[in-house]
């Protein structure tokens, strides 16, 4: 059995020229053979991931450089950009973003916001 406990594998950094420094979490990225990765972002008031774009390129790929990614908010609300249309995203919401679209998160409200990010190779269009 295989079981990942809380910052096992955390860090906190700043993402794609984003504001303040986010705390994430991989989970089970170097013992998996799964297609996706997950991730936990951690988002106090006021931080933000950048607007930033994933080139659609090897479809067999899965890296933060060239993905589709879905977000799933958990807790608190973010604002959620894709390629230039902001929405806001509460607990149980959901987002995806295909590789090849503009996207970025931010934390605009007075609470902390955390989200699962699942990423993997680009669907075929």
């Amino acid at each position: 059995m295989q079981i990942q406990r809380l910052g096992d594998d955390a860090r906190r950094r700043p993402l794609y020229g984003g504001s303040g420094a986010l705390d994430l979490e991989y989970y089970f990225r170097a013992t998996t053979a799964l297609p996706s990765s997950v991730m936990r972002f951690h988002l106090e008031p006021g931080t933000s991931e950048g607007e930033h774009v994933h080139l659609a390129g090897d479809a067999g790929s899965c890296s933060p450089e060239s993905s589709d990614e879905l977000y799933v908010v958990v807790l608190g609300e973010v604002v959620m950009t894709v390629d230039g249309e902001s929405a806001v995203l509460r607990a149980g919401d959901a987002l995806y973003a295909p590789a090849g679209s503009h996207h970025g998160v931010a934390n605009e409200s007075a609470a902390p916001a955390e989200l699962l990010l699942v990423f993997g190779p680009p669907t075929p269009r």
